[in-house]
């Protein structure tokens, strides 16, 4: 008797007929009549898919790999298997090399379950191939121009619903409430307000994002869609009839530039991923790069994946985020650095706390007499020498020299005790700081200010540099926590570490 594991699927538009139940009542039955033993199943439901990206499968096909106790993976049908020809094949060619052979209880395969080659089975097979490839194709068809035709008429096809609308009897309708709130969001983001700001404005009128607090990407994404102007593009058609205009196309183009103005980073014929190698994954601990990915209409996207997901491993849970809204919740924090009079003293205070230990060590000013006072040796030791009779021309020289670096010696002596005797005050580092930081470039202020960025689902975790320890983790740190009003899907944690 045979080991065998049963795989089945359950494809959502087939939901009528070949359910997963009868599907291993009948392999089941093939099973105990052909001396067949089932040590395992493998189950996929609701995987419409021409693909082997399916869970159950992978998993099957890695314990294929595991000399795991069975010889045998038996299906109802080979559609079951899979409906892409290739993969199928592929598939098959890896089971084969594991030992492991497919059957199906309901169709003639290639092979026997002796191993045995089935001559009428290997035709039979491609055309159950065949046919599972050309009616998943078929299918994909239909449904695309199902959906296109419902477009055309103007009806809601699925998906999210973005904030503002809501569908009844498959038209997509304004909800004026809602509405409102979309047209003030771009009101004052076309007269200067930041993402905070306008969130902080919502969050003390009590608004809501359909429940929950307002979240700086769903702002963007409120901010960036064509369809609040009743443009929606997909599969690189425009349709203009499924959703009314809620913002006045001026309004929305105004926004545009405003963004195209603030965005982070110069784009190049590629991009710039300004976090780099300063991101690291809140779960795994490996670092988050910068990725690229093309859509099927051409379009090239940019994001920050977690390197243990970037080699296909299963090891990190790490969902992928967009580049401009982690690059550009990252700046917004930065920035907030910078509007607010805490943080501004905390800063403050620190530096003036650096600029008093220089001033109480006084390194310049303390190498610069030492150089001095080494060159008055030097000329005193060329004097006594010339007192003793011992001149010559390389002595007159040297004593030239030496009278001329003194006299250079002084003048930067001079320079650096003025430098301390104006000091510079508290208030006039905070001036520096609210004015001038502005002035920088992302790239720079990026630069400068963020030393790393642990990121998770849910929560940006950001240690600023203002600070002359560098290390987050260091017992000797003093953290101190807030929460800002923006971040990524929740709540954004910025953790300035300061030495006291």
């Amino acid at each position: 008797m045979k080991n065998a594991v049963i795989y089945a699927r359950y494809s959502s538009e087939r939901q009528n007929e070949q359910s997963i139940e009868s599907q291993l009542r009948v392999c089941n039955e093939y099973a105990q009549h052909n001396g067949l033993y089932v040590v395992d199943t493998y189950i996929d439901k609701a995987m419409t898919r021409t693909n082997d990206h399916r869970p159950s499968f992978q998993k099957m096909l890695a314990d294929s790999e595991k000399n795991k106790a069975f010889e045998i993976v038996l299906v109802y049908a080979i559609d079951r298997f899979g409906r892409n020809s290739i993969e199928i094949a592929v598939n098959k060619q890896k089971l084969k090399k594991n030992g492991k052979t497919l059957i199906s209880a309901t169709q003639r395969t290639s092979e026997n379950i002796d191993g045995t080659k089935n001559l009428d089975g290997i035709l039979l097979e491609n055309v159950y191939i065949g046919l599972a490839e050309y009616y998943s194709a078929e299918l994909s068809q239909k449904v695309s121009r199902g959906l296109q035709e419902n477009r055309n008429k103007g009806l809601f096809t699925g998906g999210n619903i973005p904030y503002g609308y809501r569908v009844v009897n498959k038209k997509v309708i304004v909800d004026e409430n809602e509405a409102d709130v979309v047209n003030e969001i771009f009101t004052m983001y076309a007269n200067g307000y930041m993402a905070k700001d306008i969130i902080s404005h919502l969050e003390k009128r009590g608004i809501t994002h359909r429940g929950k607090k307002f979240l700086p990407n769903a702002l963007y994404n409120i901010l960036h869609n064509s369809k609040y102007i009743g443009k929606y593009e997909i599969h690189g058609k425009v349709y203009t009839n499924i959703y009314p205009p809620i913002v006045p196309l001026n309004t929305f183009e105004q926004v545009q530039r405003k963004i195209e103005h603030n965005r982070i980073g110069q784009v190049s014929k590629e991009t710039t991923f300004l976090l780099k190698g300063k991101v690291f994954c809140g779960y795994c601990g490996k670092a988050i790069n910068g990725d690229s990915g093309t859509s099927h209409t051409g379009a090239k996207h940019f994001f920050y994946k977690c390197s243990n997901k970037k080699r296909n491993t299963k090891n990190c849970k790490k969902q992928t985020v967009k580049q401009e809204v982690l690059e550009q919740t990252v700046l917004d924090m930065a920035m907030d650095l910078f509007t607010h009079k805490v943080n501004l003293d905390i800063i403050a205070d620190e530096i003036m706390r650096i600029h008093e230990k220089n001033r109480t060590e006084q390194s310049v000013l303390k190498l610069l007499k030492e150089d001095k006072a080494k060159a008055e040796k030097s000329l005193n030791n060329i004097l006594t020498a010339i007192e003793e009779g011992i001149i010559n021309t390389t002595t007159k020289n040297r004593m030239a020299e030496l009278e001329q670096r003194i006299d250079e010696l002084n003048g930067k002596i001079l320079v650096e005790e003025s430098k301390l005797e104006n000091g510079i005050t508290k208030e006039e580092v905070m001036e520096y700081l609210t004015n001038s930081v502005r002035e920088l470039s992302p790239q720079v202020l990026i630069e400068v200010l963020v030393n790393r960025i642990e990121l998770y689902d849910n929560e940006i975790v950001v240690w600023f540099n203002y600070s002359d320890r560098t290390n987050p983790d260091s017992p000797d740190t003093d953290s101190r926590d807030f929460i800002l009003q923006e971040n990524y899907k929740m709540t954004v944690t910025s953790r300035f570490v300061i030495a006291l």
